[in-house]
């Protein structure tokens, strides 16, 4: 579908789909040049979870943060949280001590709060 297309089908202007791309919470177009950009139903499902975030009242860049993790790998569920790792990251790159630590003091913050 072209560019006016997946605007249409989202029920917003053709100028929030390219800020969309642009912050890299859309990915861009399959192909480009008038009239040949090729958007899927892959721009359509991330698109209207990015609206329907930003009615809950999120802001871009938490949705964009949010967003990130939606081809994340899951690798632990345990006590209502969940760990997920990018499936771009090389498993012998991942600094297991550095991640335990800020995993630790990320909960320790959320579980003072009460």
């Amino acid at each position: 579908m072209t560019l006016n297309d997946l605007a249409e089908r989202l029920g917003v202007p053709a100028r929030q789909i390219r800020f969309l791309i642009a912050e890299g919470i859309l990915p861009p177009a399959g192909k480009t040049g008038r009239a040949a950009d090729a958007y899927d139903e892959t721009h359509v499902v991330k698109g209207q979870r990015y609206l329907a975030l930003h009615r809950m009242g999120m802001k871009p860049g938490s949705i964009k943060v949010l967003m990130a993790f939606d081809d994340a790998v899951p690798i632990l569920q345990a006590g209502g949280v969940e760990l997920r790792v990018d499936p771009g990251i090389s498993p012998e790159a991942i600094d297991i001590e550095a991640v335990l630590g800020a995993a630790e003091a990320a909960l320790r913050a959320y579980a003072a709060k009460g």
